[in-house]
């Protein structure tokens, strides 16, 4: 009666599972288990933002590629504009919806926003048939990536002002090669200020987080030195998240031991600890009316050191998932489209059958090119000036969160590539022809 297929059964069907996923799972687990404050309630309301930020996005981007086609070639330059003010609110959207992941951030926008981008530039690239398009896209996304290189050059800017002002009051004198001689190992002294406040005269860290938000699985050595730093009332309200393991009832917990194999799995350990007197002598024995200025001064400067550093690492990460993001996706692409070329069911892809050219592969291999030499350059800055190198962040991120992020690239590009799929009632024309046809 209808006709097959159902009318954008695809973008209907998302909007179905936006429904069913939420409900199936109180049903499986019980009503019950999700009263309002539990943990699992918690977990679950983080979820469904998560699950609902990339539906809509999914359902967006669709809809962007459509207003692009049908947009009259001449006039699809005004798309290059749009674009970044397009990522501009769906980050926003992004990060206000999940305010409390934290940790997750650049991971949940890079996967999210900037995959459908990247994704979206290499689509356009390929179906512009004009250079002076694929120039035009490529010229913008080289300008974002500028913007974001300027953002971490002027916190790295910062962060060097801090540890001058730092070394200069310690008496340290800068020797004549300068920078390139002396370089700033940024990650242990940061983690020496956090680790041992008191020994630098720190008595607030209220900027910073002392928890992973959700918890990580810690050793329980580490777990009671975390405890006593959180108990020293150094790092404030924002170092202890109502979702805390520490909030599950004890007969409900389940002690947790890492063994030496779960080490070389994750690759980082905490390094040995000097050790040095507890933050909490400083806060219940020392009043910062005590402290000379020269000390006050001293304080102030190493608790900007690690609010900038941390600052800086947070950018670092998101920026080396931007890159390798914008590395992956278009290459890809180019592998996706090279084989679908020669299928037989190329022919149902709108526009797909012999479209596929010499210079679109070129376009989007000078593309990646890009980001791959930015990439390059960021992890060079970076080890040039304080001796780290995002790399390690990204492989960090790609170790440790490597469920996520493959389910996430693989189910988001077998969706968008194939939503014009005739197959799923994908014509944005609204004509419908299969439904007025005697053998539909």
């Amino acid at each position: 009666m209808i006709g097959f297929p159902v009318p954008f059964m695809w973008q209907f069907g998302a909007i179905t599972m936006a429904i069913y996923a939420p409900a199936i799972t109180r049903l499986v687990f019980g009503p019950g288990q999700f009263e309002k404050g539990s943990l699992l309630w918690m977990h679950h309301e983080r979820f469904q933002r998560c699950f609902f930020v990339h539906l809509a996005l999914t359902g967006v981007y669709p809809l962007y590629k459509v207003l692009y086609d049908l947009i009259p070639q001449g006039y699809r330059g005004a798309v290059v504009i749009v674009l970044p003010i397009w990522k501009f609110l769906a980050k926003r959207f992004v990060v206000s919806t999940t305010r409390d992941l934290e940790d997750f951030m650049p991971e949940l926008v890079a996967l999210s926003v900037d995959f459908f981008s990247a994704l979206f530039l290499s689509v356009c690239m390929t179906t512009s048939g004009s250079i002076y398009l694929s120039v035009l896209f490529i010229a913008t996304d080289v300008c974002q990536c500028l913007l974001e290189f300027r953002e971490v050059r002027n916190n790295a800017k910062t962060l060097l002002q801090f540890l001058d002002a730092r070394r200069v009051s310690e008496g340290n004198i800068r020797t004549k090669c300068g920078s390139s001689c002396e370089v700033i190992e940024l990650l242990s002294l940061i983690l020496g200020i956090a680790r041992n406040p008191s020994a630098y005269q720190v008595t607030s860290l209220d900027g910073a987080r002392l928890w992973a938000s959700p918890p990580n699985l810690i050793p329980e050595k580490l777990d009671k030195r975390m405890q006593t730093l959180g108990e020293s009332g150094i790092y404030g309200p924002r170092g202890h998240p109502s979702n805390r393991s520490a909030s599950i009832p004890t007969e409900r917990k389940t002690p947790f031991r890492l063994t030496s194999w779960d080490y070389q799995q994750v690759s980082v350990a905490p390094a040995p600890i000097v050790a040095l007197p507890t933050a909490g002598k400083l806060v219940k024995g020392t009043s910062r009316k005590l402290l000379k200025p020269k000390s006050l001064k001293q304080a102030a400067r190493s608790k900007e050191l690690v609010l900038q550093g941390l600052q800086l690492l947070f950018h670092c990460e998101y920026l080396a998932l931007v890159e390798y993001i914008e590395c992956v996706v278009p290459l890809v692409f180019v592998s996706y489209k090279s084989i679908l070329e020669y299928l037989p069911n190329a022919a149902y892809y709108p526009g797909s059958a012999g479209s596929w050219s010499i210079s679109a592969v070129v376009n989007l291999v000078v593309f990646a090119s890009l980001e791959i030499l930015s990439l390059i350059f960021l992890h060079f800055f970076l080890k040039h000036k304080f001796a780290f190198s995002p790399l390690y962040q990204l492989a960090f991120v790609l170790e440790m969160q490597i469920y996520p992020v493959q389910a996430n690239l693989f189910l988001e590009t077998i969706f968008l590539l194939q939503y014009q799929l005739e197959h799923l009632g994908a014509d944005f024309t609204f004509r419908f022809a299969w439904l007025r046809s005697k053998n539909g």
